[in-house]
Parts: C-alpha cells; sequence; structure tokens
C-alpha cells in the first residue's frame, strides 16, 4: 500500500502550479514487510539553470526600463528647468535690446553606458540574488495558499521585513560599488554611502511596504508576478537615480569651482 504525504506552502509570488504544492514524499512496502522511504530529490544545480537564467535576464530588462525611465525624467526636468531659465533671461535682453540665445544648450542625451551598467549588474548578481533570497524566505517562511488572511499575515510580514531590513541594504551598498568602480571612482564609495545610501533605503522602504501589501491582500494570485515585475521597474529607478546623483553633483561642484 501506498501512502502519499505532500507539504503544502507557498510563497509570493505563487509557484506555477498555482496549488501550493511543493513536493511528495513516498512510503512503499516490499514483500517482507520492510518499509522504504523515498524523499523528493532536491532540486538539483542544472535543474535550477533555467530558473537562474530567467531570473537573471528578466532582472536584467527591468533594469533597462527602469533607468531608461529615471533618464528620461531627469531629462525633461533639466530642459523644463533650462526652458524656464531661459524665458526669464530672454525677458531681461528684450527689455535690454540684447539678442535673444534662447536653445543654445545642447541636448546631451540618453547615458547608454549607464544603461548598459544597470543591465550588467541586474544580469550578474541582483537576479540570481534574488531568486535564492526569495527561495530561502519561503522555506523559512511558508504561506498556505487559500488559507486566511490572519493564518498567513506573520510570514508574510517576516518577509516583507527580512526584505527591506537584509536585501535592500545588500543591493544599496552592492550596486553602488558596482556603479562607481566602472566609472572609476571607486575612492568615493564611502562618502557616496554616507550621502546617498540611506535616502535610496528610505524611498525604498516608503515604495515597497505599501506595494508589497498590496499584492498579498488585493492583487489575484494570477497576477502577482506581473504585478511585482512592474513595482520592480520603480525599483530600479529608484536606484539608478539614487547612483547617478553622487556623479551628477560631482559635476555641478567641479563647475562651480
Amino acid at each position: 500500500m501506498r501512502f502519499l504525504a505532500l507539504s503544502s506552502g507557498g510563497a509570493i509570488p505563487p509557484r506555477g502550479s498555482g496549488d501550493g504544492k511543493r513536493g511528495a514524499t513516498d512510503f512503499s512496502g516490499s514483500r517482507s514487510g520492510a518499509v522504504t522511504f523515498k524523499g523528493a530529490a532536491p532540486p538539483s544545480g542544472a535543474s535550477q539553470r533555467p530558473a537562474i537564467f530567467k531570473a537573471a535576464y528578466t532582472c536584467a530588462g527591468l533594469g533597462v526600463v527602469g533607468d531608461l525611465l529615471a533618464q528620461t525624467i531627469t531629462r525633461n526636468a533639466s530642459t523644463k528647468a533650462g526652458q524656464d531659465k531661459s524665458a526669464a533671461g530672454d525677458a531681461k535682453k528684450k527689455s535690454s535690446g540684447a539678442k535673444s540665445n534662447a536653445g543654445d544648450s545642447p541636448d546631451p542625451g540618453y547615458d547608454l553606458l549607464r544603461t548598459a551598467r544597470q543591465m550588467a549588474y541586474n544580469f550578474v548578481f541582483y537576479g540570481p540574488a534574488q531568486h535564492f533570497w526569495y527561495a530561502a524566505l519561503a522555506s523559512r517562511f511558508p504561506t498556505a495558499a487559500g488559507a486566511s488572511l490572519a493564518a498567513n499575515l506573520p510570514p508574510f510580514m517576516w518577509k516583507v521585513f527580512l526584505n527591506q531590513a537584509v536585501l535592500g541594504p545588500v543591493v544599496v551598498a552592492t550596486f553602488f560599488g558596482w556603479s562607481m568602480t566602472l566609472t572609476g571612482r571607486a575612492r568615493e564609495y564611502p562618502q557616496k554611502m554616507r550621502d546617498d545610501a540611506f535616502p535610496a533605503l528610505r524611498r525604498g522602504w516608503a515604495f515597497w511596504v505599501p506595494a508589497a501589501s498590496i499584492n498579498f491582500a488585493l492583487v489575484p494570485l494570477k497576477a502577482q508576478v506581473l504585478y511585482m515585475s512592474c513595482c520592480s521597474i520603480v525599483w530600479n529607478y529608484i536606484l539608478s537615480t539614487a547612483a547617478a546623483g553622487g556623479s551628477r553633483q560631482g559635476a555641478t561642484q567641479g563647475k562651480k569651482k
């Protein structure tokens, strides 16, 4: 006679099967009456490679979108500020009879090397790190599919807390180090961390805590992966803006000197 024991549990986002089942344990008897135990084999390194690669290239694509979004917003804000300044200058020149110089400031365009740095970081480190991190959280704090909100609330709160208290600081610190090393400013890394790390984390906390809460409480299970992927674009925007902030400040200070 054979019995099948299932360990239930789940994580947000849900697994592809959507039923919360994580594996099986097989008990079988022999003619001599002995019982043999066959546990579900843990996933091997080879079987995890497609999932790791998928996490890597998905995260890299989201990084590209997030960085281009950050650059677009920054360029639009700079263009608007330049136009306002130019209009004010033109008004003064018209009153004095001087010629207008509107449109003299060139558009710097997109920094594609910056986008490539973000994409490479997400592909090499952030995507694979998320794969193992969320698997560890799901194993340590499982949530039961179909369980009540009260039953799933404690593991969910632990996941949100550890994500912001552990993964967030690690990502900010490594991304700043990655960006500054590749731009030849590794010596400025300690100052960069002192100036910009906590503001970036604070923006991340302000965004991810409510975003994760909405995901858990309101978003249907089938749409949670898409929802969190869209949220990741905003986080990549925050990282890109924070990493680029120091270089812009340095350039401004250099011009003043």
